[in-house]
């Protein structure tokens, strides 16, 4: 979603400056002050604090270190901000760098600070401290799901629903039918974390149908876990690791259905919404999901629910031949709703917009 929010606020004439404090290496890094870069297809400028060899540390020294980033950033005079989340770093730069020199900010709003359990890790309350000073200061916030968005709008001064943006490769997809061969593919694209709920999908593969096979691509803690499961049960899994996002298109769209095992968002205040959704309902496929906060169109009756657990998701597997047949057609045009809403061009409009407005506001 970066790479492509990069690429929209470049189509809008924007000169970018990237500041990357994902700190992508756990070893001592000095900062990195001003370089060519590109995130995806896009020419910026990079930006990057120092790293430590323990994250954590690393991103509390971050915070109490930004004052010569902002200075130097100050010196280019920006028009417009955009923050991703509220992390403390991102809010303390972002509401120094707009007093000192009055350019929008704007804040995408992708994960409540607390939404996820971090066990002691103190980070998430700092997060959560700079967020409630951050607000009064957004001049426009974006929201991942129509829940957040009523519960934050009226402490911002604008708001914009953006559960997602999809790239063209994926809206521009042929329409095929599904379940139509004797395999059935079941597919899982994204991050190989506990808090993902990709744990079912471990628990699964040793005990799935014969009829199904599971295709799973991405990285994360759980990796190992699913290279040693696929070589042991090659017949029901096929696990990929990362890959280009043209691969992933190409394997998304050989699936009959996409499952989100994410763990239960009802618990994490309603605070998240998975990015991977859209896309799957954009591929045609039939969505297989934990249940999912709002957003501004209608999925009930369109996806297959299950409740996150291995029992339940093979219950959903059973349900879900039946479910398309039956729905083929509202599911075509919901795929066609998701792709005119959430395509890049579309979103490039309702961006470009609201840009205009708090612009011109007074």
């Amino acid at each position: 979603k970066i790479e492509l929010v990069a690429k929209l606020l470049q189509r809008l004439g924007y000169d970018l400056h990237y500041v990357d404090s994902g700190h992508p290496e756990d070893r001592l890094t000095a900062p990195v002050l001003g370089q060519p870069a590109r995130v995806g297809d896009t020419a910026v400028t990079l930006w990057r604090p120092a790293c430590l060899p323990n994250r954590k540390l690393g991103k509390l020294l971050n915070v109490l270190s930004a004052a010569p980033l902002i200075d130097a950033l100050a010196a280019r005079r920006p028009q417009l901000i955009w923050l991703y989340n509220s992390y403390a770093f991102e809010a303390r730069w972002g509401m120094a760098l707009q007093a000192s020199t009055g350019a929008k900010l704007i804040l995408e709003l992708e994960d409540l600070p607390l939404a996820r359990h971090r066990g002691l890790n103190p980070k998430p309350r700092l997060d959560q401290w700079y967020f409630e000073r951050l607000l009064p200061h957004v001049d426009l916030a974006t929201f991942v799901n129509a829940t957040l968005m009523e519960q934050y709008r009226p402490r911002v001064r604008q708001s914009l629903l953006l559960p997602s943006v999809l790239q063209d490769a994926i809206t521009q997809l042929p329409d095929r039918r599904r379940f139509a061969s004797e395999t059935h593919r079941l597919g899982y694209f994204g991050g190989l974390e506990a808090d993902k709920g990709v744990q079912v999908l471990l628990d699964l593969v040793p005990s799935l149908p014969a009829k199904w096979k599971l295709v799973v691509t991405g990285v994360g803690s759980l990796s190992g876990a699913f290279r040693e499961i696929a070589t042991r049960h090659p017949e029901a899994i096929e696990f990929h690791g990362a890959v280009p996002h043209q691969e992933v298109v190409r394997l998304m769209s050989d699936c009959d259905a996409i499952v989100n095992p994410h763990a239960a968002i009802t618990e994490m205040d309603n605070g998240v919404f998975p990015f991977k959704v859209c896309e799957a309902l954009a591929s045609g496929a039939l969505l297989i999901t934990t249940p999912l906060p709002a957003i501004d169109l209608e999925l009930t009756g369109h996806v297959e629910g299950f409740d996150g657990t291995c029992e339940g998701l093979m219950q959903a597997l059973q349900r879900a031949p039946a479910l398309y047949a039956q729905r083929h057609e509202a599911l075509t045009t919901l795929r066609q709703s998701v792709c005119q809403r959430y395509g890049e061009s579309a979103v490039f409009e309702r961006v470009n917009q609201a840009i205009h407005a708090i612009e011109h506001a007074s």
